[in-house]
């Protein structure tokens, strides 16, 4: 049976439900102090005087979601390896081999849980900080076209309120020095190592149970960086090239040509966050190949119905931290915009649509 980092997508929709629901609450936070007497004098002097209040608000909100977050992806990543696991058990039952656990899956599955859980526990920490910033930054936003009088102080303070919308939370930096919106990092995160767990879960046991090949998926809306791997045998031990292995059916010796070891494919990028393609045991003589067939329409498309998705969410946020009821019908009207829009590519292409990954609040 065929493992995948797509494995991990429903599972991790589960701590991003409680994610989003915190984020929400803590924009909302900021939104409800910034509307508090707004319109009255002071208000500049009197919001920046909350700023020690008002980390500390945020604070406890962080430190009182955290370990739900945390114990949510623990639970993930040992679940996705579980799965990998019992997916290499009807491997083996295939094969007509004894099924093992690997010897050291404990210890694999832990160091997975510790990388994933550090990692989404120090976005957490960040964001108190990341969040007064922001606020701050809409006290101050728009002095001068205030004094101006080309912007009023709700409209100036709107205008940083709708860009937070637009953007999440930013500020959080993956190894490669990309930015990210804390969202999307934690979705990035915990995607990645559920699915990574649930692969590693399915090889560690094939090679327990003496099966050393795998062979590459033919995945519908492949990306180009995954597509030269379509259909490819790769080895779980490193064995590259001309490979003698016996045939599971009849015990004669057949040559297999392996392109990579699944090492390597990864380190060229196979299986990167939000990978549809799954490896499965390659068994000599039984096994069938096939050719890879081409989506490059169906990826673009499966790109542009996330993009329309993120609009989506954007809007429900800056309908969240709306000032006044001008700025929430406005939000109001785009939402049902983006969600027409979506019918529509949705209906041309094909495709299946996610409610989950259009809500705030409950779910990405």
């Amino acid at each position: 049976m065929p493992a995948s980092p797509d494995d991990a997508a429903e599972l991790a929709a589960h701590v991003l439900e409680t994610l989003s629901a915190a984020e929400l609450a803590l924009i909302d936070l900021i939104a409800a102090r910034l509307r508090a007497g707004i319109t009255g004098p002071g208000w500049e002097a009197a919001k920046l005087a909350e700023i020690w209040m008002l980390r500390q608000r945020l604070t406890a909100g962080v430190v009182r979601s955290t370990p739900a977050v945390l114990a949510q992806v623990r639970a993930i990543v040992y679940e996705a390896y579980a799965h990998g696991e019992a997916l290499a058990r009807i491997d083996t039952t295939d094969a007509g081999l004894p099924f093992h656990l690997p010897e050291h899956g404990h210890t694999a599955v832990d160091r997975l849980a510790d990388q994933v859980s550090g990692n989404v526990e120090a976005a957490l920490i960040q964001t108190p900080e990341l969040l007064v910033n922001v606020y701050e930054q809409t006290v101050r936003a728009g002095v001068a076209d205030v004094l101006g009088g080309t912007m009023t102080r709700l409209q100036a303070a709107q205008s940083v309120l709708d860009d937070l919308a637009e953007r999440g939370v930013t500020g959080f930096r993956d190894r490669a020095g990309r930015n990210w919106a804390l969202e999307s990092y934690v979705e990035m995160a915990v995607r990645t190592g559920a699915g990574h767990a649930a692969v590693q879960g399915h090889v560690d046991a094939l090679a327990a149970s003496g099966l050393d090949l795998v062979i590459v998926s033919d995945a519908p809306r492949e990306c180009p960086l995954c597509r030269p791997w379509e259909r490819k045998i790769l080895s779980i031990s490193g064995r590259v090239g001309a490979v003698i292995e016996p045939s599971v059916l009849t015990g004669t010796p057949r040559t297999v040509n392996v392109t990579a070891s699944l090492a390597a494919a990864r380190a060229a990028g196979f299986q990167h966050p939000n990978c549809r393609h799954s490896v499965s045991a390659y068994l000599p003589g039984a096994t069938i190949a096939g050719v890879a067939r081409r989506d490059p329409a169906g990826y673009e498309a499966g790109q542009r119905q996330r993009a329309i998705e993120r609009s989506i969410r954007a809007w429900k946020r800056r309908q969240a931290v709306a000032l006044d009821d001008a700025a929430a019908r406005v939000a109001s009207a785009k939402i049902r915009e983006w969600q027409a829009a979506l019918r529509a590519h949705i209906d041309a292409n094909d495709l299946r649509r996610l409610t989950r990954r259009e809500k705030i609040g409950t779910a990405l």
